[in-house]
C-alpha cells in the first residue's frame, strides 16, 4: 500500500512553485490580467503563436496541441504559422513570446516579422515536433515554458 504524508498547505504551495506549477486557485486569485491573454483581440498581442515546420504530420501538429492544452494559460489554443519552403505560408499576429519548432522556422520567423515586434516579443527556440515523441524532447519543452511562464508571471508583477 502506498502511502503519503499530508503536507500543510504553505509547504505544498512552497514546493509547486518551486515546480514551476500554478494551481487553478492561485490562478483564479491572482486575476485574468496575471498572464497575456490567448485571444486574438484588437487591443494586444496574443500570448504566443506556434510556429511549425511544413512536413509535420497529423500525428505530430495533435500530440504539439495536445501538449499546449495541458499546458493551459496562454499556450491553449495558440494560433499555429506554417513554415513553406523557407518562409511563413501567412503573416503571423504580433505576440508576446513565439514557439519556433526548429531553426529553420526561427530563421524564416525573424525574416518575416517587424523589428518593433521582434524585439517586444520572446522568441523560444524549441526541438522539431519529433521530438516530442521522446521524454527528453518533452523535458526540453517543459523548461523552454517554463522559462516563458516565469518571465510572463514577472513582467505582470512589475506591471
Amino acid at each position: 500500500m502506498n502511502t503519503s504524508m499530508p503536507l500543510a498547505a504553505g509547504r505544498r504551495q512552497h514546493i509547486l512553485r518551486a515546480l514551476g506549477v500554478t494551481s487553478y486557485a492561485l490562478r483564479g486569485h491572482r486575476g485574468v490580467d496575471a498572464l497575456p491573454s490567448s485571444e486574438g483581440d484588437d487591443t494586444g498581442p496574443v500570448s504566443c503563436v506556434l510556429v511549425m515546420p511544413e512536413g509535420c504530420t497529423e500525428r505530430l501538429q495533435r500530440l504539439v496541441m495536445r501538449v499546449m492544452q495541458a499546458l493551459g494559460g496562454g499556450f491553449a489554443g495558440a494560433p499555429r504559422a506554417v513554415v513553406k519552403a523557407g518562409e511563413l505560408e501567412t503573416p503571423v499576429p504580433p505576440a508576446s513570446a513565439y514557439l519556433a519548432f526548429g531553426e529553420a522556422q526561427a530563421r524564416a520567423l525573424g525574416r518575416s516579422l517587424p523589428t518593433e515586434v521582434m524585439t517586444a516579443a520572446e522568441v523560444v527556440l524549441l526541438d522539431e515536433p519529433q521530438a516530442l515523441l521522446e521524454a527528453g524532447g518533452k523535458r526540453r519543452l517543459w523548461q523552454a515554458v517554463s522559462g516563458l511562464r516565469r518571465h510572463w508571471r514577472e513582467t505582470a508583477e512589475t506591471e
